[in-house]
């Protein structure tokens, strides 16, 4: 089980292929790349890791795909004890816990002066693996990698679109040729904003199917 980054590429260029060199090679990619970030966010999967507690260190590195937080174990204090798996932990009267997350850390305060292991739940998201051809999502699936790409094809058309609206007007005269281009860029426009409601309803069945 596993979907290369450059599978997902080329199938981005049969289905959207590239008008006036837009999308180039690299908004290819891009676009695949964002949309994967974008579903993973959406819907990324539930995992559970531990975290080492050592005494005195207040900053530990989350799993590599962690992507939020949906439950850390947590320390109840009562009168200078902390109850804990692994037995009382003493600590001082007012002792009272919080963390913060960014950089793929988490940091407690005030720094831990015990020691042991604590689980925690989070979404995680789908990453890449690898190096050059080979850059892979592993765990992804054919099913969720048909999601990425409805969101990949959006943002391929928007670049297109936007490409269309920079390239001196829509709507021109040539002498007595008059051209118009309003017409095909509301029809991307539309298929931008359909494919965005696809993705979206795509998301809300994977969550659900996932959820059972």
């Amino acid at each position: 089980m596993s979907t290369t980054l450059a599978s997902l590429v080329a199938i981005l260029e049969s289905e959207v292929p590239a008008v006036n060199s837009v999308p180039t090679d690299t908004q290819y990619e891009q676009a695949v790349l964002d949309a994967v970030r974008e579903f993973s966010r959406r819907c990324g999967r539930a995992k559970i890791a531990e975290l080492s507690i050592v005494s005195g260190t207040a900053t530990y590195a989350l799993a590599s795909d962690f992507a939020s937080l949906i439950y850390l174990e947590a320390l109840t204090g009562v009168d200078g004890v902390i109850i804990s798996s692994t037995g009382l932990i003493p600590v001082d009267a007012d002792w009272d816990e919080v963390h913060t997350i960014a950089g793929g850390q988490i940091t407690f305060y005030p720094t831990p002066q015990y020691s042991l292991t604590r689980e925690y739940k989070y979404k995680a998201a789908w990453v890449l693996t690898g190096s050059g051809d080979q850059r892979a999502y592993a765990t992804m699936t054919d099913d969720e990698a048909q999601i990425v790409l409805i969101k990949a094809k959006g943002i391929a058309l928007e670049k297109q679109h936007l490409a269309l609206a920079a390239a001196g007007g829509l709507k021109y005269s040539l002498g007595a040729v008059s051209v118009d281009k309003t017409g095909g860029a509301q029809d991307l426009s539309n298929r931008v904003y359909s494919l965005h409601g696809e993705f979206v309803a795509e998301c809300e069945r994977y969550n659900g199917a996932v959820l059972l």
